[in-house]
C-alpha cells in the first residue's frame, strides 16, 4: 500500500512539475516573441516615416545580444553591428504588412542561441523588404533546464521523505486493523463470545471494529439459539421415545403366562405425537435454511380456512364459528397456509373455554385472518414471546394436554415467508386474538363479500 501510494503521489507531483515547467517556458518565450514583434513594428514605423532604410540600425533596447537585419531579394540592406557583414538570414520573406515568428538555433557571426525571430514586411523605395528581429532565448532554456534539474532532485528527496512519513503514519493508522485481523482469525465457532479490539477514536477503523463486534454478537445469539433449539428438540423427542420403549417392553414381557399383551392404545398416541414433532422440526429447519417453497400461485384462503377447521377433531366443549369468513384470494403456498390455520386453531382449541371465532376479510392492501378464543388470553408483557420455539407461558414440561411449543413459531416463519405479519392481541371474547396479515394480489378487490377479478383474470 505504501509503495502504491508513493508511486501515485510521485506521478502526480512529477506531472504537476512538468506542466508548471511547460507553462513557465511558454510564458518566457511569449515574452521574447512580444519583444521581437514590438521592435520590428517600431523599425517598420521608422522606415515608413523616413521613406528609406537607414544604413546603420540601432541595437535592440535592453538586450545587447539581440540582432536586426533588413533583407531584400537576398541582399542585406541594413543590420545591427553584431550582424554587420553577415549573410542574409535564410528565412522566408514577408509581404508588406505580413508578420511571422521563427525559431533558429544560431545566427551568422553570433555565438549565442537559440533565437526567436520576428519577420515583418515593409515597403521601401526600392521595393518590399523584410525586417528580421532576433531575440536570444538561451536564458529561457537554461532557466527552465535548471528548474527541471532542481525539481527532479527535490522530487527525489520529497519521495524519500514521503515514503518515510507514510511508513510511520500508515503503519500507526493500520496497526488497529492488524489487531482486528489477528483477533478475528483466532475467533472460531466455539469462541463467539470473543470480540475484536475497538479503537478509542470514532473513525472508519473504530466503526469497522464496532460493526464486526455487533456481527459477532448476532452470530453468538444465533448459535445460542441453535444450541437451545437442539437441546429442547432432544428433550422433546426423549419423552415420547421413552414412553414408546416402556410400553413395548411391557407388552413384550407379557402378563406372566408367556403371552405378549396386545398393542396398547398409548403406542399410537405417542407415535403420532413424535411424528408431529419431527414434522414440525423439519419445517422449522427448512425455514432456517431459507428453503420454504415460495409464494407462487393464487389460492383461495377462505377454502383453506374451511378445510383446516373441518379437519379438526370434534371437541365436546368448544364450538368454532366461521360465519365471518369471507372469500379472499392471496398469492401463496396452499399447504403452508393451511398449516398456519391449523396451528392457530389448534392453539385456540387448547386454551378456549367454550368458543372460538375465525374471521377472514380483505382490508386493502392485506388479507386479514383472525382467530379469537374465550380462554385466559396472553399477558401483554408476554405477547412477544409466544412465537418463540418451545415457548410456553407456564414453562411446564408436561405436553399431555397440548403441543410441544412449536406451532406458533411455525406460524410466524410461514407468514414471514409470505411477506406477511402475525401478532397476538386481546380478543373481544375475553381471551387471545391472533391476527395474520397477508398481502393481497394486485388489482384484487372484494365487494359485499363477493370476489371480483380484474378483466385480465376473467
Amino acid at each position: 500500500m505504501i509503495i502504491l501510494t508513493t508511486v501515485v503521489v510521485t506521478a502526480v507531483v512529477a506531472a504537476g512539475g512538468v506542466l508548471i515547467g511547460m507553462s513557465v517556458r511558454g510564458e518566457l518565450l511569449d515574452s521574447a516573441d512580444e519583444a521581437a514583434r514590438s521592435w520590428a513594428a517600431e523599425l517598420v514605423s521608422k522606415v515608413e516615416s523616413a521613406g528609406t532604410v537607414p544604413s546603420a540600425l540601432p541595437a535592440v533596447q535592453g538586450d545587447e545580444d539581440a540582432a536586426v537585419q533588413v533583407v531584400q531579394d537576398g541582399r542585406v540592406l541594413a543590420a545591427t553591428e553584431n550582424l554587420d557583414g553577415a549573410a542574409a538570414l535564410d528565412l522566408p520573406t514577408q509581404p508588406v504588412g505580413g508578420s511571422q515568428m521563427f525559431e533558429v538555433e544560431a545566427l551568422p557571426l553570433v555565438e549565442a542561441g537559440p533565437y526567436r525571430v520576428a519577420a515583418r514586411g515593409v515597403e521601401t523605395p526600392t521595393g518590399t523588404a523584410t525586417i528580421f528581429v532576433a531575440i536570444p532565448v538561451e536564458d529561457v532554456y537554461e532557466t527552465v533546464g535548471s528548474a527541471t534539474r532542481v525539481g527532479t532532485i527535490g522530487l527525489a528527496l520529497l519521495v524519500l521523505a514521503l515514503c518515510g512519513a507514510m511508513w510511520v503514519v500508515i503503519g500507526r493508522t493500520l496497526a488497529p486493523v492488524e489487531g482486528i485481523r489477528r483477533r478475528a482469525e483466532a475467533i472460531s465457532g466455539h469462541h463467539l463470545d470473543h470480540r475484536v479490539p475497538e479503537p478509542v477514536k470514532d473513525d472508519e477503523i473504530g466503526r469497522l471494529a464496532r460493526t464486526v463486534n455487533a456481527m459477532l454478537g448476532r452470530l453468538q445469539d444465533s448459535a445460542d439459539q441453535q444450541r437451545r433449539f437442539v437441546a429442547d428438540a432432544a428433550h422433546e423427542l426423549r419423552n415420547p421415545i421413552a414412553s414408546l420403549r416402556s410400553q413395548l417392553e411391557t407388552a413384550r414381557a407379557g402378563n406372566g403366562n408367556g403371552r405378549a399383551d396386545p398393542p396398547r392404545p398409548g403406542l399410537m398416541t405417542e407415535t403420532l405425537r413424535m411424528q408431529t414433532l419431527v414434522d414440525q422440526l423439519l419445517l422449522l429447519a427448512r425455514s432456517d435454511a431459507g428453503s420454504l417453497p415460495p409464494a407462487s400461485r393464487a389460492v383461495d384462503l377462505d377454502d383453506i380456512v374451511e378445510a383446516a377447521v373441518a379437519a379438526q377433531p370434534e371437541h365436546p366443549y368448544v364450538s368454532i364459528d366461521l360465519s365471518n369468513v369471507r372469500p379472499v384470494q392471496v398469492i401463496g403456498h396452499g399447504d403452508l397456509l393451511e398449516q398456519v390455520v391449523r396451528n392457530l386453531v389448534d392453539n385456540a382449541v387448547h386454551y378456549a373455554a367454550t368458543r372460538i371465532e375465525v374471521a377472514l376479510s380483505a382490508e386493502e392492501p392485506h388479507a386479514v385472518l383472525t382467530v379469537d378464543d374465550d380462554g385466559p388470553g396472553v399477558p401483554e408483557q408476554r405477547r412477544g414471546d409466544v412465537f418463540g420455539r418451545f415457548m410456553r407461558l407456564d414453562h411446564s414440561r408436561d405436553r399431555g394436554g397440548g403441543g410441544v411449543g412449536l406451532g406458533l413459531a411455525i406460524v410466524a416463519d410461514i407468514v414471514a415467508s409470505h411477506e406477511g405479519t402475525v401478532e397476538v392481541l386481546h380478543s373481544p371474547l375475553g381471551g387471545a386474538r391472533f391476527r395474520v396479515r397477508l398481502p393481497l394480489p394486485e388489482r384484487q378487490r372484494t365487494v359485499d363479500g363477493q370476489r371480483r377479478r380484474s378483466p385480465a383474470q376473467q
